[in-house]
């Protein structure tokens, strides 16, 4: 990707500290899994082999050490690191709508759905009505 293809930086790390910040919500994301995964995965093997289960600290502890180096190893994999690179580049060129024109659009959303839910209203209170006569 040249220079020209990229957008503007966003402050002293540009693009690359929204791809840190993806990364590290990565592995926020994947430690949770697999201190769930590994909890769950540590009371099964504790009922089927009649051993104790081990202490919940040792479990998060290990689930942190595996989330981080599933990251590293994320973060080096130059197709992952590509893609989420492209991505950020990608929403960096976004126009976001301001707070105005989000408003004035949930309103017209609001009006237009009152609209067609009273359409749609009609529409049933009439089918109703004639079905009623036919039976």
């Amino acid at each position: 990707m040249s220079t020209n293809e990229e957008a503007q930086p966003a402050g002293t790390l540009g693009i690359e500290r929204w791809v840190q910040f993806a990364f590290i919500g990565g592995a926020l994301l994947t430690f949770w899994l697999y201190d769930h995964l590994f909890a769950d995965l540590a009371e099964f093997i504790a009922l089927k082999a009649n051993v104790p289960t081990p202490a919940p600290t040792l479990i998060t502890a290990g689930s942190a050490i595996a989330a981080i180096l599933t990251m590293v190893i994320c973060y080096r994999s130059k197709k992952l690191y590509g893609f989420t690179h492209e991505v950020a580049v990608e929403l960096a060129h976004v126009t976001w709508p301001t707070r105005q024109e989000t408003w004035s659009n949930t309103v017209v959303v609001f009006i237009v759905s009152i609209i067609s839910a009273t359409i749609i209203g009609l529409f049933d209170a009439a089918w109703s009505a004639i079905t009623d006569l036919i039976y």
